[in-house]
């Protein structure tokens, strides 16, 4: 019978510990709010919504709705994926310590999470900072090409970017500038931040 009230697959259980851990970990008042109402009103619909999947890169990088949960974008989810993406780049990139990165942000808001770029921008150079990666990160909104501009004023040369979002750093120094060429214009048309 216990399998048949939790969806047969154990869903009610599976949330129930994704909001906790929720309830742990969120430090952002709005959103741990709205959470911990959602639970008082026994809303498990807008709660699956929430906690159904965690988001996953794609093609478009990192994208969802502006929100509390898993599913959504919100401080504790830019904290969380901007700690495996300095995992990830810490292992391509030996001298990612030395160089940095480069971070940008555009003008996207969603005031009732208190999420913005602006503010996931930040979190993201703090989380960077925090693990000894230098960051450059630019005061107002900024489009893409700006990002490019700075990598050359810091004497970066163009040369290949790793781009997930409005995270850029330096790869190796092995393409040719027709390669060069392809990946900064589908950086420029392709990796505005977009949340």
């Amino acid at each position: 019978m216990a399998a048949a009230e939790d969806g047969g697959l154990g869903e009610n259980t599976r949330l129930d510990q994704e909001t906790a851990q929720w309830l742990r970990w969120d430090k952002n008042f709005l959103t741990l709010e709205a959470v911990k109402r959602l639970i008082a009103e026994g809303n498990k619909e807008e709660l699956g919504k929430c906690f159904g999947a965690r988001m996953e890169f794609g093609t478009a990088g990192l994208r969802a709705a502006m929100g509390p949960g898993i599913s959504r974008m919100n401080d504790l989810t830019i904290i969380q994926t901007t700690q495996g993406f300095c995992r990830y780049l810490e292992k391509q990139f030996s001298d990612l310590k030395q160089k940095g990165i480069v971070i940008s942000f555009d003008a996207r808001a969603h005031p009732s999470s208190g999420g913005s770029s602006r503010r996931f921008a930040r979190l993201a150079a703090t989380t960077f900072i925090s693990q000894g990666i230098p960051v450059y990160l630019f005061s107002d909104i900024t489009p893409t090409p700006f990002v490019v501009e700075a990598l050359k004023a810091l004497e970066w040369r163009l040369r290949p970017f790793l781009c997930l979002k409005n995270f850029l750093a330096q790869p190796s120094r092995r393409w040719n500038e027709k390669a060069l060429r392809k990946l900064l214009t589908f950086l420029i048309r392709k990796c505005i931040l977009e949340f």
